[in-house]
């Protein structure tokens, strides 16, 4: 690979630096607005970062570039946003990357590098990291064909970078977009790290689920998201992530897409 070629991938920690408003005008074009948090709070963090220590929530902000353009705002390839959650793993929780800068191997870089830096967070505080996991919404039965085409591209990346499909159970989020609005039904995937997949049953699997709605979204039994997302009888398992990018038709049995 040339120089040309190579991607850089690294934390951006000064809220004011070109690259992270860039980082914020294509997270508002890549993230659905049901599922975005407002920027600030993402900015937030980023001011945050210089008062972290080890046994506190650390949240990081990637952003990848290509190498002869590294400080140049208007070449962003991509970035993410994530989390080392103490006592419970890694929280990937956002990531995007430009249409000019697609099959340039952006979110495989991300992804990894994210990995690398939840780790890191971990080792601080001695502990493993057991897993990472984040979040992507299906699209519905009538959704159009390039809404299809984009989640499969997606579950591929998933499958790619060693994610796995929690199947038997969807994440029922907060509308992030307004107060009254519909609640958001999110699939999880989740990457073993320090576990082996064969430890994630469906205990695991539920706790998993549990701790983002107890940890991240401030629901707790008794909420009408939580029941919904762990009713009585729910038996998640692990799954190939490519498995996720079946789709239903309406009206129809599944179908490989």
């Amino acid at each position: 690979m040339s120089r040309s070629d190579r991607i850089f991938c690294f934390e951006a920690l000064d809220v004011c630096d070109p690259l992270v408003r860039a980082a914020e005008r294509l997270y508002e074009l890549t993230q659905h607005p049901d599922e975005r948090i407002p920027w600030g709070w993402i900015a937030r963090s980023i001011k945050g970062r210089v008062g972290w220590r080890p046994g506190a929530w650390n949240r990081h902000l990637l952003v990848a570039t290509p190498s002869e353009r590294a400080t140049d705002p208007t070449a962003l390839a991509g970035f993410a946003y994530g989390a080392h959650l103490p006592g419970y793993g890694g929280y990937l929780c956002y990531i995007g990357v430009a249409d000019v800068a697609r099959k340039r191997g952006v979110g495989t870089r991300l992804y990894h590098q994210m990995f690398k830096v939840l780790a890191a967070d971990a080792c601080a505080i001695d502990e493993p990291l057991p897993f990472v996991v984040w979040e992507s919404h299906k699209p519905g039965p009538d959704a159009p064909e390039d809404d299809w085409k984009l989640w499969e591209a997606r579950v591929r990346l998933f499958g790619k970078v060693g994610g796995l499909w929690i199947d038997g159970l969807e994440l029922m989020t907060p509308n992030c977009a307004t107060d009254d609005g519909p609640s958001v039904p999110l699939q999880l995937f989740v990457k073993p790290v320090d576990l082996p997949a064969s430890a994630f049953d469906a205990d695991r699997l539920r706790g998993v689920a549990a701790g983002l709605l107890e940890g991240v979204y401030r629901t707790e039994p008794g909420d009408p998201l939580y029941d919904a997302t762990l009713p009585p009888g729910c038996e998640p398992r692990l799954r190939p992530a490519s498995e996720a990018g079946r789709r239903k038709e309406a009206g129809q049995a599944l179908a490989v897409a």
